[in-house]
């Protein structure tokens, strides 16, 4: 057995964290609290358990999704996505 790590951003399921940068990340809840929520995306990081021999290419979304659903831990990552009105992303 092994872990990994997906990452499940809107309707799209990756093994890397999505396009947003390092320093657009919200750290603490008072940093969450400080922006509109309109303003922030959330990217969840699923920590799961696996046998060696899985292929995350050849699992379908909905595995992938029961997958997640079954996750031995679940992460949120908090992102600002717009400041000052221009777009971060």
């Amino acid at each position: 057995m092994k872990t990994i790590h997906i990452f499940k951003f809107k309707d799209s399921i990756t093994r890397k964290i999505p396009f947003f940068k390092e320093e657009h990340r919200l750290e603490t809840l008072n940093d969450f609290i400080d922006f509109d929520l309109m303003d922030t995306e959330i990217v969840t990081e699923y920590i799961i358990e696996i046998h060696d021999d899985f292929i995350f290419e050849d699992t379908s979304k909905d595995d992938l999704l029961l997958m997640c659903k079954n996750a031995k831990e679940t992460i949120e990552h908090y992102f600002v996505v717009r400041l000052n009105d221009y777009d971060v992303i």
